[in-house]
């Protein structure tokens, strides 16, 4: 099936479906698959960083199929982002550039690294050469185009048997946000743990030495207000470690 077939089969799948269903009566409409789409500001949680490891110790590949490491991404802000083109939260894209400029524009050096997963409903069926049409032209669509600080990478697994070591990590060093990950029929990997990535669009915000320091829930967002709020607390103990380094000279 062409780029194309496929992108317009997943259209009609998911878009229309959703479409459909925000004009059903309330009580007629079915229930999304993963988390309502709410606010929920506190589903947070702090990072231990007495890890071994950094992010910087890991390979990922591209959307061109080539590898690279994480550490060209040294000494930047970062948060990294499991993503679905066919999901209800993929309309938090809009949210990224806006959240990388101000980032900038407050001097703190910020990437978003994304990664397309597709382990939660199918909802990132294309294959790689496919996933930027399918964000340009179906979700969020409208021609958007990602800053020059948004890197969307291959498709990885982020939980069960084949999970990439990069999430292994990541969720090794974050404890889980909430008590119930989600509803089997809508995972689509084994074995499901205690400390899985819940859904698409959960996020760890990384410090300027590759070290996790928070991770959130799809949820905890707010047009990217919940992540600023940490990171501007990252950036302020940056330079409290400068200005204590230089005093210290």
């Amino acid at each position: 099936m062409s780029s194309a077939a496929v992108l317009l089969f997943n259209f009609l799948l998911f878009g229309t479906a959703f479409s459909a269903e925000r004009f059903k009566p309330q009580a007629q409409q079915k229930e999304q698959p993963g988390p309502k789409l709410i606010d929920e500001t506190t589903r947070w949680s702090k990072c231990k960083t007495d890890q071994n490891l950094t992010i910087y110790d890991f390979e990922v590949e591209t959307l061109e199929g080539d590898f690279t490491n994480l550490e060209k991404f040294k000494g930047q802000t970062l948060l990294v982002i499991n993503v679905a083109t066919f999901c209800a939260y993929t309309q938090q894209y809009i949210d990224f550039n806006p959240l990388i400029e101000k980032n900038l524009a407050n001097g703190n050096q910020f990437s978003i690294l994304a990664f397309p997963c597709n382990q939660f409903y199918l909802q990132e069926p294309a294959e790689n050469h496919e996933i930027m049409n399918g964000i340009t032209h179906v979700r969020p669509g409208n021609g958007w185009k990602p800053h020059p600080r948004l890197h969307i990478f291959g498709k990885l697994e982020v939980n069960g048997a084949n999970q990439h070591p990069l999430y292994e990590f990541l969720k090794d060093s974050c404890p889980q946000t909430v008590i119930q990950i989600g509803k089997r029929e809508e995972l689509m990997y084994n074995p499901i743990r205690t400390n899985d990535i819940t859904w698409n669009f959960e996020k760890f915000l990384i410090d300027s030495e590759g070290r996790p320091r928070f991770r959130f829930h799809p949820t905890a967002w707010s047009h990217g207000e919940v992540v600023q709020k940490f990171s501007e607390q990252m950036a302020a103990e940056q330079v409290k470690e400068v200005q204590g380094e230089v005093k210290k000279s």
